[in-house]
Formats: C-alpha cells, structure tokens, sequence
C-alpha cells in the first residue's frame, strides 16, 4: 500500500508509553473478551505483539522467526526485525544508527547500514531459499525487489519498476514451479493524472501510467485547475489525456512501455533475478497475492475511488484468479470486471462537468488496442467486497492443525480488509456507515464472503478509544504453531485530506484454535 498521494503526518506516541515494538510474554497475552472483538467458537484471540509503527507486511522464516517490516511510510526509516519463538528479538534491517530500542539487541554491525537502503513503503515480504524478500522503493522512487539475507548481505532481483505514483511494488507470493510473482500498482485513480496526485506530481512531473500492450485512445482530453500556475506560469486549466503526464494531451496512441515494465500489472521473475514476466495487466491496485493449494494465483484488487479528475463512484473491491496474458480492464473496467460507463458507477455529474465531461465512458479503444474485455469471462471474479472495504493481504486456510476445519466448507482464504479512506476518497462525501476495519472468510468455490474477527461496534477502535479492537488490519498468516496472525497497521487519522499516522499503534494478533471437546 502507499499512501503518499495523501499529505501524511506522524503522530509520535503519547508520553509514558514504551518506545519501538515488543513480543508479550505468553503469561502476559490476555484473551480479548468477545465483548471487544467477535471472533469465532472454540477460539481464543490473543495480542502478541505491540508498539508497531505502519507495519504493512509480516512473514516466518525456516527457523518458525516471526519477520516484521514496518513499512517506511511517511518518510519514515525502512525497519524489518524478527521475534524467534523463544522470545528473542533480533534485527533484520535497520537504516543507520538509531536510538536505542528496548528489548531489541542491535548487533554491532546493524544489517542495512552500509550504502544499501531500502525506501519505503515495503509492499510485501517472503521468506524462501534462505533469504527475505522484500518489494520496496529506492532513493528514485522506482519499485525494487531485493533479496536479503540475515547476515547484512543484499541481491537486487529486479529494479526500475513503476512506482513514483499512488502505489509501488505489492505483495510478494512464490508459485509452487519457485517462481516469484509480484504486483505493481497504478500510478493514477483511473488512469488520469489530476490534481489528487499532486503531492508525488510535484517531484514526478512526468509519471503516468504505462500501458502493457499499444493502447489507442477514444480522445477523451480531461480539463483541471493547474496548482503550478502561480509558481511556473501557464494556463488556470490544464488538459491530460489517459496514460499522459499532467498537462499533456495530444497523444492518441500510447506505446506500450518500452522498459516492458507497465503498471498496473502482475509480474513474476526467477527468484534468483532474471527471466521477468508480465503476466496480467488492467489491475488497478493488486494488494494481496496467494497461491491455493491446486496451485492457482488469486489476487485481491482495489477499485477506482470517487476522487480526483475521473472520479467513480462505488468500484467494489474483489478477489480475483489470475490467467496469464488476461486484461482485467482498468481503466476501463470496475475492479469486478464490469463496464465502468454503467449508471452504478456515475459520480454526482457537477464532479465530472468541471473536467469537461457529463458522464464517465471509456477511455480506450479496445478492438484497435487488441484488448478483449475481461466480462466475457466471468470465472475471474471470485468475490466481491464493498466499495472502499481496503481489500489487504490473504493466506488459505491450511489443510492440517485446528483450522483445518474451514476447509470443510470448500478452499477457503482468509482475507484483510484495512477499511475505507474517507472523506479523501469520497470527495468529502459521506459515506453509510464505515467499510472494511475486520477478517472475512471467502470461500472460493462457492464465492461467497463471511466475516470472521470483526469489532464490537462499526469501524476502528480508535472511534470508540478502544485500543484492545482491531484499527486497520493489513496482512494475515497461519503460523507453522497453527495459530492465525493478524496484522494491524494501527491507528490513521483521515482529516482534510491529511492522513495522521499514530507511531506505535500497530500490533499483532494471534488467533488460536481450541480442542471442540477439551476446550484447550
């Protein structure tokens, strides 16, 4: 996830509470009372970990280490770190020196210190052949995947990815072949760069998106107010075209990327570097990757949100599969694979008239572009959730130890949901109630989706000042002890378009399963 198209502030932690993360004792792991947190019969939900600061992704190594990385948004430092079963805490990456943390032993030489630094944000990380892979950014704002290992030592798999814009580099999942797939982002809403890019617009003038394949355009040009007018000169108004950079529109075919690097898409390399693939593109924000236990890669994608120049208006998250060579759509596609120029999906028509435009149509020439629409084949879409529900990272249900028993119901993901962005992403629009902010289930065979561990009352917890519930979960895995871990991205204030980050509010919870006749 990136969050950089947003102003961000860090909040620091309140005096008197403990500096950087610790794993709780297991004498000190309470059971959170289902008066807090609904969770599922013959289960205990435990915290375990605590004092996280933007935390996106979470992994065990060989060894059963449970491997953290905060993520870096905000400008903040790159950290990843891990918590042995023992107990122990030990230091995987940490930029320069840094103020002393307690319970955390920093070697002498701290792995990462030298002129090798990982920028953030950290979209996912894996563990395999005896290394840590970890999606990132570097210092140029391009997307890097990098193997580390435990010793210091550091192996660039691929770099110069589309990155500079809304989001980088995803989630990171190996196929049972050994090959390492990965997701890219969009750098635009909908494929327009307007003025709810600024912040990274103003570093980037000449990011947008890159097309997979030679995209013809239908010609529609998008009108926006120039925030570089008084500081650069130029017009009040500027015009873009789709897969153009702010202010351009004369193009009416876009080349497809010459680096073979587009965004928007899903890739996979050798995991040792090399023989890069792209192997589905039209994918707005693929958050989370996982591959089922017949091998098949599913995917979670965001959909386009009701702001900036092409605003839309109820895009559903959802839960794909994954078909090399396939166009899922975007921009011209809801991220359920459905026809964008569909009345459901028009914004309030005073948000498009100031563009030039009284309703939301393709972009797109798909038959000159080569593109066949992804509608035509319905066994994509696995899911649906809610517009804005913050589709995150997943895990399947594992087929031995006491969650076994979800699997009894079909092949069944555990899915995040990091909740919606309101009022950014909805113009300053109301929303019905919060979306997203809990663990759903979804059973792929028969799609359908189920909550799972949800708060006692809507939302964050931080609405009711409850810091025991669930605030944005990001990230879930079932342990090699069996147990179902949740990450939580912690507390974020969404305020007239700033989005306060609260440093140390994020955890790790630790979902355990209990013998249905011992209770234990």
């Amino acid at each position: 996830m990136r969050l950089t198209f947003l102003a961000i502030v860090v909040l620091p932690v309140l005096a008197g509470c403990s500096v950087g993360p610790s794993l709780l004792h297991a004498d000190n792991q309470p059971v959170i009372d289902r008066k807090v947190i609904e969770y599922p019969a013959n289960t205990e939900l435990r915290r375990v970990v605590e004092g996280l600061t933007a935390p996106t992704a979470f992994a065990f190594d060989a060894d059963g280490n449970l491997i953290v990385a905060e993520s870096g948004i905000a400008g903040g430092d790159v950290r990843i770190f891990g918590f042995k079963p023992d107990g122990s805490q030990f230091v995987v990456y940490s930029r320069g020196t840094r103020l002393p943390i307690p319970n955390i032993p920093l070697p002498v030489s701290i792995p990462g210190t030298d002129k090798f630094t990982l920028y953030g944000p950290v979209g996912g990380i894996a563990f395999a052949h005896g290394k840590l892979y970890v999606s990132h950014r570097d210092n140029s704002g391009k997307g890097v995947i990098t193997a580390m290992g435990y010793d210091g030592s550091h192996h660039t798999i691929v770099a110069d990815l589309p990155a500079q814009g809304d989001y980088g580099v995803t989630d990171l999942a190996f196929a049972p072949n050994g090959r390492l797939y990965f997701g890219v982002g969009a750098a635009t809403n909908s494929g327009i760069v307007g003025i709810d890019n600024i912040p990274w617009l103003a570093e980037y003038r000449d990011v947008c998106d890159k097309p997979a394949v030679d995209t013809y355009l239908l010609g529609r040009r998008f009108d926006t107010e120039n925030p570089f007018s008084g500081l650069f000169g130029g017009a009040d108004i500027v015009v873009t075209g789709p897969f153009q950079p702010f202010g351009r529109s004369v193009d009416t075919r876009i080349p497809k990327t010459p680096s073979g690097k587009p965004s928007a898409a899903i890739y996979s390399v050798d995991p040792a570097g090399g023989d890069m693939r792209v192997e589905a593109h039209g994918i707005r924000y693929p958050a989370g990757l996982g591959f089922s236990e017949q091998g098949l890669l599913y995917f979670t994608n965001q959909g386009m949100k009701m702001r900036g120049t092409r605003p839309v208006k109820d895009d559903p998250d959802a839960m794909l599969r994954l078909v090399v060579g396939q166009w899922y759509g975007w921009p011209d596609f809801a991220a359920n694979l459905q026809p964008i120029r569909d009345p459901k999906f028009q914004p309030p028509v005073e948000m498009l008239v100031r563009t030039g435009y009284r309703d939301l149509s393709f972009l797109v020439d798909h038959e000159a572009s080569g593109l066949t629409p992804p509608s035509a084949n319905s066994s994509l879409l696995t899911v649906e959730f809610r517009p804005l529900a913050g589709a995150a990272k997943f895990d399947f249900a594992p087929s031995s130890g006491p969650f076994s028993r979800l699997r009894q119901a079909g092949n069944v993901a555990v899915v995040a949901l990091w909740g919606d962005r309101a009022p950014f992403d909805t113009s300053g629009l109301n929303l019905v109630g919060p979306t997203g902010f809990k663990i759903v289930l979804v059973n792929i065979d028969d799609r359908e989706v189920s909550e799972f561990i949800r708060n006692v009352g809507p939302g964050p917890g931080s609405v009711r000042d409850n810091s025991l519930q669930l605030e944005r979960p990001i990230d879930v895995k079932f342990g090699p002890d069996g147990a179902l871990y949740v990450l939580d991205f912690g507390k974020v204030h969404v305020e007239k378009g700033y989005v306060h980050l609260s440093s140390g509010t994020g955890k790790i919870y630790k979902l355990v399963g209990l013998s249905e006749k011992t209770g234990k």
